[in-house]
């Protein structure tokens, strides 16, 4: 079983990498607008050593594809202690994150071996610029990624960029109820409403466990986004393909909520 907790300069880390300044990751009282009791760690950020380990326990050559699954189910919280639990299964690996203060469980999920997924997209896509790849991997790696297999660095690198750039895919695609001020690139531009993460899943090339540099050409496609509404919120997926050196390594799921946000009177914040 392994431990672990994470504190304010872990979480002020990773919204650095990630450009994530969500107001529960720093406001008490934006955590408790989401029933949270206390300042909520980034899912990307918990997630972190979880797929680390579970990329180590699974088996496989370098040429297979596995596939990472977590359910976010409830938030991990700043400086509370929670311990990773494994289990075997027939075709996988399931894992817990739960708290060691209660049974709370946050983390639900699974690792196993997939067939080589086809991605075919008609999506423009963005090529990430190798001096921002560079120096965004040397920051991780020197950080919180220290000691991390290089396909969780690239997975974390694709979120942050997503997260810091392209956010405005999600709510042209959503009715007048979500609309914004002006269309937003970055989560904190983002008004009246809380964007979160509610799962996780990568399919991955193996040989992602080792490439010792990813500094090579990079690309990301976004497709597939699958959006259901209803009053005051909205949930759905969406993928994230990702293309180094001109060939498909790995396709990103992300699962997301959409909610208006009310403050104490009532009224949209």
């Amino acid at each position: 079983m392994m431990q672990w907790q994470f504190g304010p300069e872990q979480i002020e880390a990773w919204a650095d990498l990630s450009g994530d300044r969500n107001p529960i990751h720093f406001d008490l009282e934006a955590a408790r607008r989401m029933d949270a009791a206390d300042v909520v760690v980034h899912g990307m950020l918990a997630l972190l050593p979880i797929k680390h380990q579970m990329g180590r326990a699974a088996d496989g050559r370098d040429d297979d594809w596995l596939q990472f699954k977590a359910l976010l189910k409830a938030p991990v919280l700043r400086n509370c202690p929670v311990a990773l639990s494994t289990r075997p299964r027939s075709a996988s690996t399931a894992f817990t994150l739960r708290s060691e203060n209660s049974d709370s469980e946050h983390v639900l999920g699974h690792v196993s071996q997939v067939p080589p997924p086809t991605w075919a997209s008609k999506s423009p896509g963005f090529a990430l610029d190798r001096e921002y790849v560079e120096a965004w991997l040397t920051q991780f790696r020197e950080g919180l990624g220290k000691g991390l297999d290089d396909w969780v660095a690239l997975d974390a690198l694709i979120f942050s960029h997503f997260i810091r750039n392209h956010l405005g895919v999600i709510f042209e695609r959503l009715s007048g109820q979500f609309a914004q001020r002006q269309v937003p690139e970055r989560i904190e531009d983002i008004t009246n409403h809380l964007v979160v993460q509610t799962s996780h899943q990568i399919t991955f090339c193996t040989q992602l466990r080792s490439l010792g540099s990813l500094q090579s050409d990079i690309r990301c496609e976004i497709d597939n986004i699958l959006l259901i509404e209803t009053p005051g919120k909205a949930v759905g997926t969406l993928d994230l393909g990702v293309v180094v050196s001109g060939s498909h390594v790995m396709t990103i799921t992300l699962g997301l909520m959409i909610k208006t946000v009310l403050t104490p009177t009532g009224a949209k914040q």
